[in-house]
């Protein structure tokens, strides 16, 4: 039953993760002045990091399969023979 809630607060953690990079997103639209923008951004940045915490959380497994879907780049990177 721990691991179990464990898991979830991992994915929540890696929810939240996303959503503060749709804030990221957002700020410039919020009209507000130049010095908070940039802070609010670079708490949002460091609160990022509560990404690894969540992938610690959730476990190996789960983040080896993100990591097949993360390297979707490499699909469009030309090859050389």
């Amino acid at each position: 039953m721990k691991k179990n809630k464990t898991r979830i607060l991992g994915y929540s953690l890696i929810i939240l993760t996303w959503i503060f990079w749709g804030m990221i997103f957002t700020i410039p639209f919020l009209h507000l002045g130049l010095k908070t923008s940039a802070i609010l951004i670079t708490i949002l940045l460091v609160a990022t990091n509560i990404f690894y915490v969540g992938a610690f959380l959730v476990g190996k497994e789960l983040m080896q399969k993100y990591n097949i879907w993360s390297k979707i780049k490499s699909w469009f990177t030309k090859r050389h023979s």
